[in-house]
């Protein structure tokens, strides 16, 4: 049974372009993990009821798949393709202007998985509680109870997007 370059050539696009979404989601949304995981699940439910299984029969005596364009790709195409899409909506979609909020960094932690990674826990008032990922240099310079002063967009899905951040110029004095 010959394999459609086409739906291979799909499912890698969307596959690429769905990891990558789902990693920008996480890194900059407030509740972005929920999202990609509620979109993943989601677009495996729908590749699984979409997905059509070839006929035993047809596997000896044809070399062309017979089933429709949509019923053919990969259960896994799907769930890559709304990860793509909400993760676009997520990323470029904004309906309001930005707002700057101050917040206090709660927590550092450095993440060593296959690649270290700088985090400063923020936790803006009515937004929850967000892991912040900046550069190594960024994260020396500031400590806990410093105030940043971040840029959050609210998209078209409701989820807020931190779209920039920057350290209050006149951080308070604190009594220890």
């Amino acid at each position: 049974m010959k394999t459609d370059k086409t739906s291979q050539l799909l499912w890698f696009t969307f596959l690429v372009l769905g990891i990558w979404f789902s990693f920008e989601t996480v890194d900059r949304t407030f509740y972005g993990l929920e999202l990609v995981i509620g979109t993943a699940l989601i677009g495996l439910v729908i590749g699984l009821a979409l997905h059509k299984k070839r006929n035993p029969s047809e596997l000896w005596d044809s070399f062309v798949d017979k089933r429709n364009f949509f019923r053919s790709q990969r259960r896994t195409t799907y769930m890559f393709f709304f990860l793509t899409i909400v993760g676009l909506l997520n990323s470029y979609a904004f309906i309001e202007e930005p707002k700057f909020l101050e917040t206090e960094i709660t927590e550092k932690r450095i993440s060593r998985s296959k690649s270290t990674s700088h985090i400063l826990i923020i936790s803006p008032k009515n937004l929850g509680t967000h892991e912040l990922k900046v550069s190594k240099e960024f994260w020396n310079s500031h400590s806990v109870g410093n105030r940043l002063q971040i840029e959050v967009r609210e998209n078209l899905l409701g989820f807020f997007v931190i779209t920039d951040y920057k350290p209050v110029s006149n951080q308070p004095k604190r009594d220890y």
